[in-house]
């Protein structure tokens, strides 16, 4: 049976040491954001915006904090200047524009990277035995879903998982 403070611990230490090596390897980290969707105020509309929540670097399927905190992806965008609308656009870009937009009106720096909508990843024993992100626990090891649809063959230890992305980083 697990111990869940010492798997909790194991797995903060982990990060830790991730977060050393990112910030060793000066690996740029990315915004982090909430969307506040388009509205009106009695007659007055009001655009959509994104709020800064953090930064954190992005490990493949997951956001990493400098806090040790583990975040699963959600949206992503990037702060664009503010021009004016190309009106021969398809539904799917325009909707694209609007949180390029939204995320400019946020006070993002033109170009930032900003993932929007993320979902915070618990860390306790229940909550990865209940597989609701891409952690889960397997015995005693913590894995990710690093492929969606792939039932156990997508899984890896989080540990791996971690060391392989931190590879693909250096370049190695």
């Amino acid at each position: 049976m697990t111990d869940p403070d010492s798997l909790t611990t194991t797995i903060r230490d982990l990060l830790t040491r991730t977060i050393v090596r990112l910030e060793t390897m000066g690996v740029g980290d990315e915004a982090l954001a909430t969307l506040r969707p388009a509205r009106r105020i009695g007659f007055i509309p009001r655009p959509a915006v994104m709020d800064s929540v953090g930064r954190a670097w992005r490990l493949g399927v997951l956001l990493l904090a400098r806090d040790s905190r583990l975040f699963a992806i959600g949206g992503i965008t990037r702060s664009i200047e503010l021009t004016h609308e190309t009106v021969y656009m398809n539904v799917e870009a325009l909707h694209r524009r609007e949180l390029r937009v939204a995320a400019t009106r946020g006070g993002f720096a033109l170009g930032d990277v900003v993932n929007f909508d993320v979902a915070e990843i618990a860390l306790d024993v229940a909550s990865l035995r209940a597989e609701t992100g891409p952690l889960s626990l397997r015995g005693d090891t913590v894995m990710v879903r690093w492929v969606a649809g792939e039932g156990d063959q997508g899984l890896m230890s989080l540990e791996s998982y971690l060391a392989v992305r931190m590879d693909i980083l250096a370049g190695d």
